[in-house]
């Protein structure tokens, strides 16, 4: 691979079969490359550097593998659903395909064919933008048009993170939802929008809450200051105050590779300790899970058990007077 490969690379992230070609090289260079680990194949004719791609998140290579498709397909197609949230940098969950999706704008039929799926429908002006030069649906629409294709958990993470990106507002994806109404698949993501939620901060936050609205458990407010006798103790990802009892979803962040202490990671266990003993100090239960844990029935009965244990143990005496 050559000077011109790379810097073809480097320009939009990802280098055709072409350009290789193009440069000098052979099928057999290629093959060669994808045997060294030097490439790996983002698509069929498509191709990225290893080392570019090997720390990429599942939303930035979509990015990167949507862009090498509407840069071929060329003028009269916008990057779409799934696709589009990719675009503008929002969460998924368990998307139903690695498929790429579009929306012609020609008013021809859709299809899917090669890993591209081509929908086909009205397209206001107002519904479309560009990002990095591509054209792009907004992020509300976006968000909305993957909600009717994928599952309620993954829909509710979806617009979580983009409402908490501050890309979409619930107004907007109200207002898209009625104007979308008619397309198949809109009650069920009109369900998800209402169960979304911005003050969600990852992936994990966002399941747990869809974990607990269908379990049954009350629902929390979320990223909660804990006060004590001196002060702030803790900020809790949920918090039951009539129960007496908090959540937390420990993740990557903690434990994992974006763990603060990289140093010292055990520092983070201790860390946590004394910050729940914190909490359980100021007279609440605590309760944690982590990924493999959502969404669980044993989680959600736990939970449960350990929302009625804070509630005997620390909620004698209260007196609750309902607002309004």
């Amino acid at each position: 691979m050559n000077d011109l490969i790379r810097t073809q690379a480097l320009t939009r992230g990802y280098v055709t079969r072409a350009q290789i070609i193009d440069a000098g090289c052979r099928d057999r260079d290629i093959k060669a490359a994808l045997r060294a680990g030097l490439l790996v194949r983002l698509r069929h004719g498509i191709y990225a550097y290893a080392d570019d791609v090997a720390s990429m998140t599942e939303v930035e290579r979509h990015r990167l593998v949507s862009y090498a498709v509407v840069d071929r397909l060329g003028d009269g197609f916008v990057l779409s659903h799934q696709s589009a949230c990719a675009a503008h940098g929002i969460d998924q969950y368990a998307s139903p395909d690695q498929d790429v999706h579009v929306t012609r704008l020609d008013g021809r039929a859709g299809r899917r064919e090669a890993g591209v799926v081509h929908h086909v429908g009205a397209v206001p002006t107002e519904d479309v933008m560009f990002v990095d030069g591509r054209l792009v649906m907004r992020p509300e629409r976006a968000v909305f048009e993957a909600a009717t294709i994928c599952s309620t958990e993954s829909a509710m993470v979806t617009a979580s993170s983009a409402l908490h990106l501050g890309l979409a507002t619930a107004e907007g994806l109200d207002e898209i939802g009625e104007r979308l109404t008619r397309w198949p698949g809109a009650r069920h993501a009109a369900l998800a929008m209402r169960l979304s939620d911005g003050r969600c901060e990852s992936v994990g936050e966002s399941r747990s809450l869809f974990m607990m609205w269908r379990g049954g458990i009350p629902r929390p407010e979320q990223q909660v200051t804990i006060r004590g006798e001196f002060g702030v103790v803790a900020r809790v990802d949920f918090d039951w105050d009539a129960w007496r009892h908090t959540g937390e979803f420990d993740g990557l962040f903690k434990y994992g590779r974006l763990n603060v202490h990289v140093a010292d990671p055990g520092r983070i266990l201790t860390d946590e300790k004394a910050r729940e003993d914190g909490v359980r100090g100021t007279g609440r239960g605590m309760s944690r899970w982590i990924w493999p844990e959502l969404p669980m029935r044993q989680t959600v009965e736990r939970l449960r058990l350990d929302l009625d244990r804070s509630r005997s143990l620390y909620c004698h005496g209260r007196t609750y007077i309902a607002l309004g």
